[in-house]
């Protein structure tokens, strides 16, 4: 039986992992757009979507803390539900890469901003090369790299926010301003749907179980260290921005129009290359290794070709990267917007949670044992009432991203999704999978 890893990441390196792949193309993307639908409620519309973002991963806390398995998110569908769900899902999975889309082109857009005269999409591409490059030396390597990234970003976040805070003006909490809430209950669920896509990714910490140091401790604590700082990130920029300027100058605008007005002139770049840019550059770096480890162990179980599973002598799938890298470049090079790649990942993402929670309601019987054992151990009745509550949320999420939706893409994540299942049932007749060891690492 292989090894937990006893050296391996420690708490900060996990919680520097959770928070970074969070703070990225959300809180510098997002923001303006959201103002654009709901007005001034922006910021109440970002803690009501990190909250429900944070109700929506309680099942990954539960199961963290009882079991380390080595495929990650991967390996809990197939202990839980069985073999074609596990195909079904990780299939699906393959979707969420075009995430690093969204990353990187953001990144470029603000590079631009810097120097206007390189294109934005090579900009984006450099960039999502390099963090490839970063992670294709192994998982301690990005880890430190992404320690390091991950406080500058805070730091310079948090500072933005202070400066700022100090300058809004009294109308940011007039609940009865019609700039409040522009355009009702609509537009404030359709900005709480736009943020949530960006509020929820510090689950995929779970993916670095192999590698973390006490990891049913660990990982747990750091998806909700985590979510305390980004509730805080995100509720402080969203306030900051929307509580200084006319909304008719911030709504669909980025952060640099707000942060022009509140910052001196030699801190304006400074800010950008700590804040957005960072923002941006530690969810990339956290998005290889954490997208990779679920479709390396997926594709050793045969649901992909087995030279998709070859490692690198740092034991990096060299080659699933690659193609994670390729899936983000493929949008940039065809000039698609932040928005249409948003599109076409939050449905599809959402579905995949609520998949996870419902599994969720197993660990008690499958593995009793192990839940028993876990440091945040609860009674049945109280487990059962959260993970309902999580699968409740997952499936407003649904609704909510569903709607949002033009005719055309959601007639197109449907039928995404009824190819990743008919996949995963012609896959699995034709004897091409046989699911390994995927033992709770001890």
């Amino acid at each position: 039986m292989e090894k937990a890893n006893k050296k391996g990441l420690s708490l900060v390196n996990l919680v520097a992992i959770a928070a970074g792949q969070v703070i990225g193309a959300g809180v510098v993307t997002l923001v303006g757009p959201a103002i654009g639908a709901t007005g001034i409620s922006a910021w109440l519309a970002y803690g009501v979507s990190v909250l429900m973002g944070f109700i929506s991963i309680v099942p990954f806390i539960f199961l963290s803390s009882a079991l380390v398995l080595q495929g990650g998110e991967y390996s809990i569908i197939e202990r839980m539900l069985g073999e074609k769900f596990a195909g079904f899902y990780i299939v699906a999975y393959i979707a969420q890469c075009l995430g690093i889309s969204l990353m990187g082109l953001s990144l470029g857009t603000y590079l631009n901003y810097i120097f206007p005269a390189i294109d934005k999409r090579l900009i984006a591409i450099v960039a999502l090369t390099f963090f490839l490059a970063m992670n294709l030396m192994g998982v301690s390597v990005m880890a430190k790299l992404q320690t390091v990234l991950t406080t500058i970003l805070i730091g310079c976040l948090l500072l933005f926010t202070a400066v700022g805070l100090t300058k809004i003006g009294p109308q940011t909490f007039d609940f009865s301003s019609p700039e409040f809430f522009t355009d009702g209950f609509k537009g404030f669920s359709s900005a709480v749907a736009l943020y949530a896509f960006s509020t929820y990714g510090q689950y995929m910490v779970v993916n670095f179980g192999k590698d973390a140091e006490n990891p049913k401790k660990n990982i747990p604590l750091a998806i909700m260290i985590s979510s305390v700082i980004i509730l805080i990130v995100y509720v402080g920029i969203a306030l900051v921005n929307s509580g200084i300027l006319p909304i008719s100058e911030t709504a669909n605008k980025p952060l640099t129009v707000v942060a022009e007005k509140i910052l001196p002139g030699p801190f304006l770049p400074l800010f950008i290359i700590g804040g957005p840019l960072m923002a941006l550059a530690t969810t990339v770096n956290s998005f290889y290794s954490a997208r990779s480890n679920p479709l390396l162990r997926a594709t050793r179980d045969g649901w992909f070709p087995e030279f998709f599973g070859k490692v690198n002598k740092n034991k990096v799938p060299f080659v699933l990267m690659g193609l994670i890298w390729i899936v983000g470049v493929v949008p940039i090079l065809l000039n698609m917007s932040i928005k249409e790649i948003t599109n076409n990942v939050v449905l599809v993402a959402y579905l995949l949670r609520m998949i996870i929670a419902i599994a969720t309601l197993r660990l008690p019987k499958l593995y009793r044992e192990q839940w028993e054992k876990s440091f945040i151990h609860l009674p049945d009745p109280v487990f059962y009432g959260i993970t309902i509550f999580a699968i409740l949320a997952q499936f407003y999420m649904v609704y909510l991203s569903a709607r949002s939706l033009t005719p055309f893409m959601a007639a197109t994540n449907i039928g995404f999704v009824v190819l990743c299942a008919l996949y995963a049932v012609m896959r699995s007749k034709a004897g091409k999978v046989h699911i390994g060891s995927v033992a709770e690492l001890k």
